[in-house]
């Protein structure tokens, strides 16, 4: 395929395969300060800015990339002239072996054109996708700090927008197997010919991990990252509509998904580091029906549907239905999933998200509880547990639900709901840990209710 973006301020017509990485791309043309290290999205080696937004090019097929604009490390400046930011790093001994160095320096640039004067827990959060062995992340802080104090972030001009708006010129053989619709209509046809041949792309944070691992077989592709209906957040009046491909941050950061449905916008945060936050999806996080994805959790206790779009027309499925099996979803083999509604809350309603891993931090959920309530005149009502990780999907807490529902809230019946809780659940494995875990995570919950 024939594809056209700018590349470092350069404007650049490729000839390149549809799924190739960028990764691969830019180190083709020689721009080798781009590493790989994990190939799985995990180390930042590779971050670049797509977009003006930190994306790790070892996800990103080439066929998304035609009309715009990416900066790797060496548009920044050269080892003759360094920009600011890398000046920095020269300077506070931040640089070693400097296989990490040019992803971080990249998610710093990131930061910084977000936040120009960010704190010190910003920048560890900022930079806490990018894994460095050798350098020692203090002199990495210290040299962002250097660089706001000299006001780079000031100076990051905002993003320019797309390079063209021609679609990418596939070969006559790569169109029979690659499809990039511009809407959602011309995607249900093509999801209506082909159905269950029909592999989707769009955030692709799952796809080149799956494929490393022999998890995937491309027959068909359909891209709908240039859906731009699938990519809204509408607040309606009687609901809020999440398009399928509106990503972590965008959910995690939208003022009306932070003021109504908190629980979602922090199990969007707790999703991963920024760059996986900018590319991962609602509607993938839901079709993988992995038991371990994190934002069904809250949808469960949120009361969302999930809209099912196909030629035939729309069908909107309660979450509590939308999972079959581990992997299995009731989505039929001519449908897209379009996104998810979610019934406007009461505004005394108390909503929560946890989520414990193997480490403190960006980890595959091992336990995660959602719970949501209100608590009118110590009586708690509308009281909804959800839990995931543990089954092949997430579960409602029901039995816990009944117990709580209508009782005035105390310690004891916090202390009561964690046991029956505990006992409700039933983990596929590390089972006694699980079970504490969660009971003392809906304790949690219950008991800030009565400090609030």
């Amino acid at each position: 395929m024939k594809i056209t973006c700018v590349i470092n301020g350069t404007l650049r017509v490729l000839e390149t395969r549809p799924l190739d990485r960028l990764l691969d791309v830019l180190r083709s043309l020689g721009l080798t300060g781009t590493k790989e290290g994990c190939g799985e999205g995990e180390c930042g080696a590779c971050a670049v800015l797509l977009d003006g937004e930190l994306v790790n090019s070892c996800m990103i097929p080439a066929m998304q990339i035609h009309g715009r604009t990416v900066l790797t490390t060496e548009g920044l400046g050269s080892p003759d002239t360094p920009d600011i930011l890398q000046k920095a790093y020269a300077d506070e001994g931040a640089v070693q072996c400097g296989f990490c160095i040019p992803g971080m320096v990249i998610a710093s640039r990131a930061l910084l054109a977000r936040n120009p004067h960010p704190d010190r827990p910003a920048i560890r959060t900022a930079l806490a996708g990018n894994l460095c062995r050798c350098t020692g992340y203090e002199k990495i802080i210290r040299a962002v700090e250097k660089a706001a104090d000299m006001g780079y972030g000031e100076e990051i001009p905002p993003f320019g927008g797309p390079v063209c708006c021609y679609p990418p010129e596939f070969t006559e053989e790569e169109r029979k197997s690659f499809f990039q619709p511009s809407s959602l209509d011309e995607a249900l046809e093509i999801r209506a010919e082909y159905g269950d041949e029909i592999t989707f792309l769009a955030g692709t944070t799952d796809f080149y991990p799956d494929m490393k691992n022999g998890k995937v077989e491309v027959k068909k592709v359909l891209d709908l990252s240039r859906v731009e209906e699938l990519k809204t957040i509408v607040l309606r009046s009687d609901d809020l509509f999440a398009g399928a491909c509106a990503g972590d941050s965008m959910i995690m950061e939208h003022p009306d998904v932070l003021a109504l449905f908190p629980a979602l916008a922090r199990a969007a945060e707790l999703s991963g580091a920024r760059a996986v936050q900018n590319r991962a999806t609602l509607g993938g996080n839901l079709a993988s029906a992995s038991g371990a994805a994190d934002l069904p959790v809250p949808l469960l206790v949120l009361g969302a549907s999930v809209i099912l779009a196909s030629v035939r027309g729309e069908r909107r499925i309660p979450m509590e239905e939308f999972f079959t099996g581990y992997r299995q979803t009731v989505m039929k083999k001519d449908e897209i999933l379009r996104g998810v509604s979610l019934p406007l809350p009461r505004t005394s309603l108390r909503q929560a998200f946890y989520k414990r891993g193997s480490r403190a931090a960006l980890t595959l959920s091992r336990i995660s509880v959602a719970c949501s309530a209100v608590l009118e005149k110590g009586t708690l009502k509308d009281v909804r547990i959800a839990a995931g990780s543990m089954s092949a999907f997430p579960v409602r807490l029901q039995e816990t639900e009944e117990l709580l529902s209508g009782k005035r809230l105390s310690a004891e019946l916090a202390d009561d709901a964690a046991d029956r809780a505990s006992r409700e659940i039933n983990p596929r494995t590390s089972g006694e840990f699980r079970k504490t875990v969660t009971g003392n995570l809906v304790r949690r919950f219950l008991l800030s209710l009565r400090e609030n």
